[in-house]
């Protein structure tokens, strides 16, 4: 049975806005804005007050934040979209000018950039003339996009503090390409074809949605939350590939490989030290393994072999507290390409 653990019904954390910059026409300082969320449960937007934050040709600068979230008091888990999402979703940095309309040469439209951490085409620089200048100067472009990634991980760390077990940033899945198809192929138990690069189209696109519907995003897990194997997970071809530990390093330790096993040295049945090479290991929150069915979200950890074939003991998030989120299956194809069509 897992453990039950509530966070305080409200959740204060401070968010940055920009970071000082400074270039012929803008003008900006370092400024943050606290946000308070409500922990009480269900689906909320979180919406900040705009501040000041420089000026741009004499005029000033405000910018706010939104982002959505969700809080499942049940299980004490905040879902957010995370750096890796790409919807409009997305957590959102708008900067704009604040000052009469007479001042601006586009009349009422309000001049104002939209952040986020990833670009989703949601500005107009052409007919506005603080997003042009935005647009064309990287730096400033960069550096608010930075700020935007910046908030996500510091409301991933108050959570964590505050008593949330984990936090669960939605994102989107990785794209499958010519040079990483057969690791897919085995990761999700397919044979691997030796077919001429002109018959991979169909093969990749196939892969694509298999990932697509069981990709979820990454987890942050609070320091020594428990963990078990899913049962039978040892015994399927997907698990033990290198494939899953290059996923966990690209989603959740910026490209480095782990270095020591998850629950590192223990064990709840016994007492020795991890043994074996680390592999990318379906796991679940909990003090017991199960036989988790298709469909079911379950975890990738780097653990090591030793602890990979124990189903009998459960573990600790002792060095690795991020991993990645994965409906089980896979999913069948025909059974994603008939989810797809009803929406």
């Amino acid at each position: 049975m897992a453990e039950q653990n509530y966070a305080p019904l409200s959740l204060v954390v401070r968010m940055p806005l920009a970071s000082s910059f400074h270039d012929t026409s803008v003008q900006l300082q370092d400024c943050s804005v606290a946000l308070t969320l409500d922990l009480g449960g269900g689906p909320k937007t979180a919406v900040s007050e705009p501040e000041p934050i420089g000026t741009f040709n004499g005029l000033p600068v405000m910018a706010q934040v939104r982002f959505s979230y969700d809080y499942n008091r049940s299980e004490n888990e905040l879902t957010i979209h995370g750096n890796d999402d790409r919807t409009r979703d997305q957590l959102q940095i708008t900067t704009f000018l604040h000052s009469d309309a007479k001042q601006l040469s586009s009349g009422t439209q309000r001049p104002e950039f939209h952040t986020t951490p990833n670009d989703v085409g949601i500005n107009h620089p052409i007919t506005n003339i603080w997003a042009d200048h935005v647009a064309k100067t990287p730096l400033l472009d960069q550096m608010l996009r930075e700020t935007a990634h910046r908030c996500n991980d510091l409301l991933v760390d108050a959570a964590i503090e505050c008593g949330v077990d984990s936090v669960s940033e939605l994102g989107t899945a990785p794209i499958v390409t010519l040079d990483n198809l057969a690791d897919y192929e085995r990761m999700y138990g397919r044979p691997v074809t030796t077919e001429a690069i002109t018959d991979k189209v169909a093969e990749i696109a196939e892969m694509q949605a298999i990932i697509s519907s069981t990709y979820v995003g990454v987890v942050t897990w609070r320091a020594r939350r428990n963990f078990a194997n899913v049962i039978g997970s040892t015994r399927d071809p997907k698990v033990g590939r290198s494939s899953w530990i290059r996923l966990w390093k690209e989603k959740c330790n910026r490209g480095e490989r782990p270095e020591r096993c998850t629950s590192h040295n223990w064990f709840s049945n016994q007492r020795r030290d991890c043994h074996g090479s680390l592999v990318g290991g379906h796991v679940i929150p909990g003090r017991e393994a199960l036989d988790e069915p298709n469909g079911a979200r379950v975890f990738i950890f780097p653990i090591c072999k030793t602890h990979n074939a124990n189903d009998g003991c459960y573990m600790h998030a002792v060095r690795n507290t991020k991993g990645v989120q994965l409906r089980y299956g896979p999913i069948p194809l025909d059974a994603f390409l008939e989810e797809s069509s009803d929406v």
